[in-house]
């Protein structure tokens, strides 16, 4: 799978690309019932298999929760950062090798991937091939970032499952294509990036809604400028903050930080948004009549969100060509030469 051109979401900022003037007009977002599932693949893939694979997941995701909220956005971000670029194949969880670039160290694209996101994906692999041999990395991660989501007050939705894992990385030009962040980007922009991966207006205006929860760095923030509608007291401080603090981890969301509800768009609204970035949903007439209608109706949302994101799960770049990883972070075969004597790593 890690093969072909990509794409980023939002989460941790959104990004800039070509301009494609197809792209331009404007959509309806394709209810998930009409997304065709890629071949092999089901919802209920691991039901006969692997029927205890949701409780063990859930299990292992409560614990990690528990101990660190943060997980929950990291395990967003590595979702989106997994599949953008070339399908949900598990390629991001990679570790550097002698053999190829891990997409973890291509930056700034990868920086500050949640450590503890990638742990877990790995701890519960670990536990699940005690008895389910035939569960993929990838799999996991979408089902822990679905469960994580759910823990924080989002209802469930459908993810295609039966991915395989990668043999290897994407590249960096593949990873670049999609995953560059740049701090200014505009509207169109946006709808552009979106539109080479299929997806629409609405969708870039409920995706975006994973800012509700999670922080960003300040060097996101220190040089955002004042836009028409902003809260100029809130901006000037978030500003403050971070120059008094440039290690300071500013949230997305000012006002319900570890809840996954509507108050992103209502903030936004209010002129207390973080990133500049999300400002640019208002600046569409389209976006911005879809941020209002998700700051009156949560209900809205969270259902066009979890369409959304199962349109994310069903990214598909080729063939669901790989292996079950016996280790999320390496591929088989290294795994295999560790075994037989030889160094995996330098």
């Amino acid at each position: 799978m890690a093969s072909s051109g990509g794409m980023m979401l939002a989460m941790m900022g959104l990004v800039a690309a070509l301009v494609c003037p197809a792209v331009a007009s404007e959509f309806i977002s394709m209810p998930t019932d009409d997304v065709v599932l890629p071949d092999g693949l089901s919802y209920d893939f691991h039901a006969q298999s692997c029927p205890n694979l949701q409780d063990m997941v859930r299990a292992a995701v409560v614990t990690a929760r528990n101990k660190d909220i943060g997980v929950v956005a990291g395990l967003l971000r590595v979702f989106f950062n997994d599949c953008f670029p070339n399908g949900c194949d598990a390629s991001l969880l990679l570790e550097e090798s002698p053999h190829y670039l891990s997409e973890r160290m291509i930056l700034p694209h990868n920086a500050g991937l949640h450590e503890g996101a990638l742990n877990l994906i790995e701890s519960i692999r670990n536990t699940v091939h005690i008895t389910c041999k035939n569960v993929s990395c990838a799999d996991i991660s979408m089902l822990a970032t679905r469960e994580a989501i759910m823990l924080s007050g989002a209802p469930s939705y459908d993810v295609p499952l039966g991915w395989m894992d990668s043999f290897g990385p994407a590249t960096f030009d593949e990873v670049d294509e999609f995953l560059f962040i740049p701090k200014y980007s505009k509207i169109f922009d946006l709808v552009t990036v979106f539109g080479f991966r299929g997806f629409d207006r609405t969708d870039l205006a409920a995706l975006s809604g994973a800012h509700t929860i999670g922080k960003t760095r300040c060097g996101r923030v220190d040089d955002r400028t004042v836009t028409p509608g902003d809260d100029v007291e809130f901006v000037n401080f978030i500003k403050k903050v971070c120059k008094i603090n440039p290690d300071h981890r500013q949230d997305l969301d000012v006002t319900t930080p570890n809840t996954f509800d509507n108050n992103y768009y209502r903030n936004l609204l209010a002129g207390k948004a973080v990133l500049g970035s999300d400002t640019e949903l208002l600046l569409d007439r389209v976006t911005k009549d879809l941020v209002e209608k998700f700051a009156k109706d949560q209900g809205l949302f969270f259902s066009q969100f979890g369409k959304s994101m199962s349109k994310v799960a069903h990214i598909s770049v080729g063939a669901n060509y790989g292996e079950y990883r016996r280790n999320c972070f390496r591929p088989n075969f290294i795994r295999n030469l560790t075994d037989e004597g030889f160094v995996a790593r330098d």
